[in-house]
């Protein structure tokens, strides 16, 4: 019967555990104890420390040199032309006013004047009118010789506001008063209901028409004032006011 034997590698040693774990802790030993042996710390940042105090602002320095002038720019588009304050009509804008220097009455009733109206007018003669702010170029308003409204001065398609500021006595109750702005030559009116006075009194009344010098005819023939009232009455006009626009 063969027996095995322990055979070593050719060159090599034989050597037990503890003489391997003796030989290690050696080695170890003499690194540590070596001065190539050091260990490397690594450095870790501290916490931030308080702001210190802000410095005192230095001198301010010298103002630098102008730039040179630059290149003139390219001309703009021409700007649009403004409105005018004219109406279409071109008539520039302007009023007068005329006051009454007599206190005469004019009687008023269905029987009198033209199927109940009658005219009314003012005596102006002691110039109790203010023309002070006509439009430029325009005559007087009034005509006091022909007892109407003068439109010489304005232009066709101009507008007029006209206010009768007037007296007015009824003798009956419930007296119907009507108002009107009479162009005769062209048999045009523009027409005006003031109302049923419903007692026997002197009343002071004031009403403003809009009329529209709408061509050559109006333009020319003037206008007159007119009041009708369905039973006996008297009226005294106070005065006119005429704005042009």
């Amino acid at each position: 019967m063969a027996v095995s034997k322990s055979m070593d590698f050719p060159g090599g040693k034989k050597s037990s555990y503890a003489a391997q774990v003796v030989s290690h802790t050696s080695k170890v030993t003499e690194t540590q104890l070596s001065p190539e042996s050091t260990l490397n710390f690594v450095p870790v940042p501290g916490p931030v420390g308080p702001q210190g105090p802000q410095g005192i602002p230095g001198p301010q320095g010298p103002a630098g040199k102008d730039g040179e002038k630059g290149l003139k720019g390219d001309r703009g588009t021409p700007g649009k032309d403004g409105l005018s304050s004219l109406s279409s009509s071109g008539q520039q804008a302007g009023w007068a006013s005329y006051t009454n220097s007599a206190s005469k009455a004019i009687k008023l009733g269905i029987t009198q004047g033209d199927d109940g109206w009658v005219s009314v007018w003012l005596d102006t003669k002691d110039k109790t009118q203010n023309e002070k702010y006509l439009p430029e170029g325009c005559t007087s308003l009034w005509n006091s010789h022909q007892r109407m409204l003068n439109f010489h001065g304005i232009k066709e398609g101009s507008q007029v506001f006209i206010t009768y500021n007037f007296e007015l006595t009824t003798y009956t109750p419930n007296t119907e008063v009507w108002l009107r702005t009479y162009f005769a030559k062209k048999d045009q009116e523009f027409v005006q209901f003031m109302g049923s006075l419903k007692y026997q009194n002197v009343y002071n009344l004031s009403a403003t028409q809009q009329i529209f010098i709408e061509d050559s005819v109006m333009w020319g023939s003037g206008a007159i004032p007119q009041i009708r009232t369905d039973f006996d009455a008297s009226v005294i006009l106070n005065s006119i006011y005429v704005s042009v626009v």
